[in-house]
């Protein structure tokens, strides 16, 4: 049984303290109209259903802040999310709905950005793949409107704070995101994509492009605990880390 039924069932949003507990709770309520789940309580989850809704919840909590960085959500931001939601993550009609209800009630919380990133990094900095992972979602959706506006990248450096994740990485992460789109900057992104630099030699592209398929083979994330909906994502990053590694190597030629 999957970890969106844990929640559905009224049981898992009740045992996790602090705002992702709350999110769950209202985004459930949400849901039903505000009624009562008869079904309360009966769901069973393991570890590995608990850790997946709490990171599925976490992302749609920081995705309503930064979407309301700006002071309001516009339509062309809803419409951005929507699209992430439903082509870059595969979700269906019923997960796409607690996406959307976790996001409003998120973002119309008393809780800053700041105190659902702080959660995050106390129940996943110990696992920096899965921080990594999750900055790399919210990058995705900050540029989902084609700039990264000011308030949304203090939010993503409070996240980079909370996360535990390196300048190094967070600087990468920016620079395939936000980069200038040049043949330059191009080449330049997927060197930044193996996270080695422009002179390394075949022998070391090679060793770092074999790590990065590694921690991104969807098998092993799906057993860190990242969401099965999240997996198409997982994809799409290792189809970029194969990308970059035969554009990389072309010019090694």
């Amino acid at each position: 049984m999957g970890w969106l039924s844990g929640v559905i069932g009224g049981g898992l949003g009740a045992m996790i303290a602090g705002p992702f507990g709350a999110v769950m709770g209202a985004a459930l309520g949400a849901s039903m109209g505000g009624g009562q789940n008869q079904s309360a309580g009966r769901i069973g989850f393991n570890s590995s259903q608990q850790r997946q809704a709490i990171f599925f919840t976490a992302a749609f909590s920081m995705v309503g802040k930064l979407a309301k960085a700006d002071g309001r959500v516009c339509p062309d931001e809803i419409a951005a999310i929507e699209k992430i939601a439903k082509e870059a993550l595969g979700l269906d009609q019923q997960t796409r709905n607690y996406a959307f209800n976790v996001f409003t009630q998120a973002k119309d919380s008393p809780e800053s950005f700041s105190d659902y990133a702080h959660q995050f990094g106390e129940l996943f900095r110990q696992d920096q793949q899965l921080c990594d992972f999750m900055m790399s979602f919210l990058f995705q959706v900050a540029m989902a409107d084609g700039d990264l506006h000011p308030q949304e990248e203090n939010m993503l450096l409070e996240a980079k704070t909370a996360f535990g994740i390196h300048e190094s990485v967070y600087q990468s992460l920016r620079s395939r995101f936000v980069g200038l789109q040049s043949s330059t900057t191009s080449l330049s992104k997927h060197y930044d994509n193996l996270s080695v630099p422009s002179d390394a030699s075949a022998a070391d592209i090679k060793k770092a492009y074999r790590q990065k398929a590694m921690e991104f083979h969807p098998d092993k994330i799906e057993g860190k605990g990242l969401p099965p909906e999240f997996i198409k994502f997982a994809n799409d990053r290792l189809a970029e880390i194969n990308e970059s590694y035969d554009a990389i190597m072309v010019t090694k030629k």
